[in-house]
């Protein structure tokens, strides 16, 4: 008895002296960019606009806000360092570092694998820009989409993390724009519409249904919309128009957020319920783009650590008590 309440004893000190895991975020969460406050920098707010608060100090410009699945990690771009890279940040905006470190390179765009053991992002290098996937220590990068003739960039992760949309810009004229899907393990590719002058860009995958939302400029109209259409091409459906833009889903799939220009201001975000069609409006000061929106009950299948750990301790501490009634 006196063997087992040592190591109980060993132990509960262990955890109380050890940091288990970086905070999380328990509650909905939307994180963009703002220049409220004279620069360009990362915020985070409720899904209702509220609580609206700043998380970056820099004068470099910050943007391109994505949470982590875990929903403890802010994966963003920013120019600090001089050229636009990738970084890292915990969601309450401390321990900022750069992904690739010395490495100079021009990275933008970045989107985490719906496991969060993976980022893809658009490179720019001198012969055009291409998509890669990496690790978030900067380790085993892959080289997913390179073209030729054409550049590729705005990647975004399915559901299930087989495939890869992106756009293809400049390949069939100038300024032409498609959005085109790549099999993660095959390397097949397929067009989403086939237009001889498309304008589409800014894929975004519903996390609950094979759906696609994008912006899509048509010239005919002069007009810039958001678009929904099925994985497969079938039921598009405009869903706001007039230079909206970065459109991003909700987690359940029945909203989207997006960045529109409003008269007598700068952009702002705006939040459109798909079924009623009912619009929103977040944002206020300043100009605003939206990044995207996190909840908890998109934590990944496995444990954590931390609920691991919690759940022992509680049965070491039972079993403690009972046996020194």
């Amino acid at each position: 008895m006196k063997l087992r309440n040592i190591f109980i004893h060993s132990y509960l000190i262990f955890v109380l002296l050890c940091p288990i895991s970086a905070k999380r975020l328990n509650s909905e969460k939307i994180v963009f960019s703002s220049n409220r406050d004279g620069n360009w920098e990362i915020y985070m707010m409720n899904p209702d606009g509220t609580r609206q608060e700043r998380l970056t100090y820099d004068r470099a410009v910050d943007s391109e806000p994505v949470i982590s699945p875990t929903g403890d990690l802010i994966l963003f771009t920013s120019n600090r360092a001089g050229t636009r890279d990738l970084y890292l940040m915990d969601i309450d905006g401390r321990h900022i570092h750069s992904i690739f470190g010395i490495d100079e390179a021009y990275r933008t765009q970045p989107r985490w694998s719906p496991d969060g053991e993976r980022i893809a992002y658009a490179y720019r290098v001198l012969d055009g820009i291409s998509i890669h996937t990496a690790r978030t220590d900067g380790t085993s990068v892959e080289l997913i989409v390179h073209l030729n003739s054409a550049h590729s960039g705005y990647p975004a992760w399915s559901a299930d993390g087989s495939e890869i949309a992106f756009v293809v810009a400049d390949e069939l004229h100038w300024a032409s724009r498609q959005i085109r899907f790549i099999d993660v393990g095959t390397r097949k590719q397929e067009t989403l519409f086939a237009d001889d002058h498309p304008r589409m860009s800014q894929p975004a995958w519903s996390p609950v249904d094979d759906k696609i939302a994008f912006v899509w400029f048509k010239p005919q109209e002069k007009q810039q919309s958001v678009f929904v259409v099925n994985r497969d091409g079938s039921s598009l459906r405009r869903v706001e128009s007039f230079v909206a833009d970065a459109p991003a889903w909700s987690p359940s799939g029945d909203e989207l957020i997006y960045t529109e220009g409003v008269v007598g201001s700068d952009s702002q975000i705006f939040k459109v319920n798909l079924t009623t069609h009912k619009m929103t409006q977040l944002t206020t000061e300043g100009s605003n783009r939206s990044g995207n929106w996190f909840s908890p009950k998109q934590l990944p299948v496995s444990p954590s650590v931390s609920h691991v750990t919690t759940s022992w301790g509680a049965i070491k501490i039972e079993g403690y008590s009972r046996a020194n009634k």
